[in-house]
């Protein structure tokens, strides 16, 4: 039996992308900032086809505009998070979105979702 070692996190590099939205889904527990979902995106077209880009955010706070959380939802559908709403993500699954890849603070050269826009 044999294996293919990735570098492991997203290897999309830095840049703009056309994407759809794969879904979303729990991560472990971080030692320093809690519970976090992971918002996972297949870049659609161009060097980097299929390619998959991710970003993490935490839920030890409510999502609000003024936080990463709150950022995502806004992108996913297209409007700034207003308090008090509910927000469902598994409609806009599949759907193409525009996001932008940055790196991460970590400081190893890894990348993340940095923004997320609807594809008109």
């Amino acid at each position: 039996m044999q294996f293919t070692v990735s570098a492991g996190g997203s290897t999309v590099p830095i840049g703009m992308y056309k994407a759809t939205f794969a879904g979303v889904e729990e991560t472990p527990p971080h030692p320093e900032y809690g519970k976090g979902v992971k918002f996972s995106f297949k870049v659609v077209g161009g060097e980097h086809d299929g390619e998959e880009t991710s970003c993490i955010c935490g839920l030890e706070k409510m999502a609000s505009p003024k936080n990463r959380l709150g950022r995502v939802l806004g992108g996913l559908t297209g409007e700034p998070v207003q308090p008090g709403q509910t927000i469902s993500v598994e409609q806009q699954v599949g759907k193409t979105f525009l996001i932008q890849v940055e790196l991460t603070s970590a400081g190893n050269g890894s990348t993340r979702v940095g923004t997320i826009m609807p594809a008109f």
